[in-house]
């Protein structure tokens, strides 16, 4: 059943983002070729490079507010506004529902990260450089692997912490009778807050060689962001469980 929430959720962002994510790389195309031929033009005839540029700069803005807001809208509208009432009625418990709203919010990221990668490689597309990119990148592999894996263990894990901590803050605020935006942006800044002051204790307690390993600092950091994540989604599973209150 979770995978039949996830399929919904999924199509329901999708049909948002695919023609935004097909609007960049689009312009990136063109923007390739405006930038190519830069170097011959002069006076006005810069302007279809720099207004493609512009463009692309603006798409780039749309697809991170698009991803944060619709991350947001389908957690609070699936769950704790109109449409939550008719989730609450499916025969499914409601770490599932969570869970599938989680997924597809870290499938939809991840896409606009690959596709804005994409498009920034298109523009700068370039046989030698992608060749020695990639050499270098193999190279990278091979001397440092522990820390590249744990690296990128600790940005998922960022990830998936700063959406439950969304998710949570949305979640306590809707326990409120008025201003339940209000309450959760509050929770959010102070969840933040608290975090911020622990982060900093904590750092100034370890002995600094902890720090000194690459891959045993990622992998720490990772823990630490996942454990957090973790803490978030319980949280509010207990309050979509036990203290929803839909409007």
């Amino acid at each position: 059943m979770t995978g039949k929430l996830l399929k919904y959720d999924l199509k329901s962002m999708l049909r948002n983002f695919i023609p935004l994510w097909a609007a960049l790389v689009a312009v990136s195309i063109i923007n390739y070729f405006t930038l190519h031929s830069l170097d011959q033009a002069k006076g006005v005839a810069q302007l279809p490079a720099m207004v493609a540029m512009l463009v692309y700069g603006s798409l780039v803005v749309a697809v991170m507010v698009v991803t944060a807001v619709l991350v947001i809208q389908r957690f609070y509208q699936g769950l704790l506004k109109d449409e939550g009432y008719l989730m609450f009625t499916l025969p499914v418990q409601p770490w599932q529902l969570l869970t599938s709203k989680l997924a597809a919010a870290v499938i939809v990221c991840l896409g606009s990260c690959i596709v804005g990668g994409i498009s920034v490689m298109v523009i700068a597309f370039d046989s030698e450089t992608y060749l020695t990119m990639f050499d270098a990148i193999g190279l990278a592999f091979r001397l440092y692997p522990g820390p590249i894996v744990a690296g990128c263990l600790a940005a998922i894990a960022s990830g998936l912490c700063s959406i439950t901590q969304i998710y949570v803050s949305l979640a306590l605020g809707h326990l409120a009778n008025k201003h339940r935006i209000g309450w959760a942006v509050g929770i959010y800044i102070a969840i933040h807050m608290v975090f911020s002051w622990l982060e900093l204790a904590v750092s100034i307690t370890i002995p600094v060689p902890l720090f000194q390993d690459a891959t045993q600092y990622f992998l720490l950091l990772a823990g630490y962001y996942f454990l957090r994540a973790v803490l978030f989604f319980v949280v509010t599973e207990r309050i979509l469980s036990k203290k929803l209150n839909l409007e």
